[in-house]
């Protein structure tokens, strides 16, 4: 229901207008009063229309209407006041003709004398302020003139005057209205929607601080309910507060930061040269230190292009400083630095002799360790694969040597013997090469696995898969025996042979288990 005061739209249980707190019973019985006195005031005003028009002759009266012939029409065309001549002169009308209605001040509709109020919009006159004349907005002879076209009005004493200017209505609607009806109508709507309201099992402890919030709240005054939403709002706004005091910051910092870069900017083009001579010296005098803190006051995003020069050139100095003082026989260290120095000044064939000098030095180095080791037959799995290794860093370097690719291929073979896997199947094996007599064109793998885990493991040949140097994954051929033990135990070992129908190298043989896992052996 629309508020008949303020216009606000209510619900149709509200008793009190939320925005205004008029009484909505009131003003719904107003409402259909003043519809009433409208449908009556437009009757009544019909009524006078019709019976002014039968006075001034402009209607007939509907009891005296004649059927008339022919005839009778063409003589009162004929006839003075028949159609085409007015049958009555206005100005014949006498001048107070309606000197005796009251004038509406309201809607300016004019009523009978003795009306207590207006027909058409059902204002009450006696509620109306008092204007000076005889109800129909003139002046009469002992009141005030009229002043500039507006018509003196007084008081509700009839003391003083007041200004009836453009806009104005003597009607002044009285309206009592109770403080905090509005607040407490709200309050009302938000403990329905509180009780209506489904909350998740996981937001119980919250729902229950949040209701014990809302009954102490109801124990105080209305005028706390008012404060307990200023605090939820201030609380709300905090974070977006924070969002923008940090962007401000942020905007601040940036502002002072680019007024700082284009200080710097102008201070570095105008001493360009004594700065670039004194970080020059300084690395010279290896105060490495001194020239990185006068260079890191440039280090900004307009100067990058500028100061990379001097970067260069600084970090080339401290670097062969560093290998100055490296041992020569320190040949992976050496080799390094000198791969960095290229890296900064790839122009010095300096450097690159020292590198290629070291690098030859290095692979040599790891090839001595990897061929001590084979010669030890240290039964020593890390052993082996720290031996693997070396001679890979060697391959690295060189990998057309043929000395260091026949090492790798021995060291290899000598790891496969040793069982490696994870904790619950380990695998050794070894190459045999092509088998003999009706077996030439067939690659023949022996096999040893050893059960590490506490579980029984059942082994089928089936699970493995031979991956040769051209690209194929091979299943072993069914038709051969194997050997190996379908069931393990915990601790226990089997051994065995695999033929895969190929010709090809073998790159690696891989053995998935469902429970065991998948482990992986390469080959030379």
């Amino acid at each position: 229901m629309k508020c008949p005061v303020c216009g606000y739209e209510n619900d149709q249980e509200d008793v009190e207008c939320i925005a205004c707190g008029s009484d909505m019973a009131l003003s719904a019985e107003s409402i259909v009063i003043e519809e009433r006195r409208s449908e009556e005031a437009m009757e009544r005003y019909h009524e006078q229309q019709k019976e002014l028009r039968r006075e001034l002759g402009i209607d007939e009266p509907e009891e005296e209407r004649l059927v008339m012939d022919e005839e009778s029409l063409v003589m009162e065309k004929d006839l003075p006041g028949g159609e085409g001549e007015s049958s009555l002169e206005l100005e014949d009308i006498p001048s107070d003709f309606h000197s005796n209605d009251v004038l509406c001040p309201q809607c300016g509709f004019r009523n009978d004398e003795g009306s207590l109020e207006c027909v058409r919009c059902g204002v009450i006159f006696s509620k109306l302020k008092r204007t000076i004349g005889n109800g129909n907005g003139l002046p009469s002879s002992s009141g005030a003139s009229e002043q500039n076209g507006k018509v003196p009005m007084l008081d509700d004493l009839g003391e003083c005057l007041v200004d009836a200017g453009p806009g104005y209505s003597p009607y002044v609607h009285e309206t009592k209205t109770k403080p905090w009806a509005g607040t407490k109508a709200t309050g009302r709507r938000i403990q329905a929607a509180w009780d209506d309201a489904d909350f998740a099992s996981q937001g119980q402890r919250a729902l229950h601080g949040v209701q014990r919030l809302w009954r102490w709240l109801k124990r105080g005054k209305p005028q706390w309910y008012g404060i307990a939403l200023a605090v939820v709002l201030v609380l709300s706004a905090l974070p977006f507060a924070w969002k923008g005091g940090v962007h401000l910051k942020s905007r601040w910092d940036q502002s002072v930061r680019v007024k700082q870069e284009a200080k710097l900017v102008e201070e570095f083009n105008r001493d360009n040269t004594a700065i670039r001579a004194e970080i020059r010296s300084l690395a010279n005098e290896h105060k490495f230190k001194e020239a990185r803190a006068a260079l890191g006051r440039f280090d900004i995003l307009p100067l990058e292009t500028k100061i990379k020069p001097l970067k260069v050139f600084l970090e080339e100095k401290e670097t062969y400083a560093r290998v100055l003082a490296v041992p020569s026989w320190k040949f992976e260290t050496n080799f390094t630095l000198f791969s960095r120095l290229v890296a900064l000044n790839p122009s010095s064939e300096f450097y690159r002799s020292k590198q290629d000098f070291y690098k030859k030095r290095f692979a040599d180095q790891c090839y001595d360790k990897a061929l001590r080791h084979y010669k030890s037959q240290k039964n020593d799995a890390a052993e082996s694969q720290k031996a693997v290794d070396f001679i890979e860093k060697s391959l690295g370097f060189y990998p057309k040597n043929r000395e260091f690719k026949e090492l790798r291929s021995k060291l290899v073979r000598a790891d496969l013997l040793f069982y490696k896997g994870n904790t619950s199947l380990q695998m050794a094996l070894r190459d045999e090469g092509r088998g003999t007599a009706a077996y030439t064109k067939q690659r023949k793998i022996t096999i040893w696995l050893r059960n590490s885990s506490d579980d029984i493991l059942y082994i089928n040949p089936d699970f493995f898969t031979l991956e040769t140097s051209n690209g194929k994954s091979l299943k072993y051929n069914n038709m051969m025996e194997t050997g190996l033990k379908g069931k393990l135990v915990p601790g226990e070992k089997t051994a065995g042979v695999l033929y895969f129908r190929t010709l090809a190298m073998p790159r690696q043989i891989v053995f998935e288990h469902l429970i065991a896992g998948t482990i992986q052996r390469e080959f030379p």
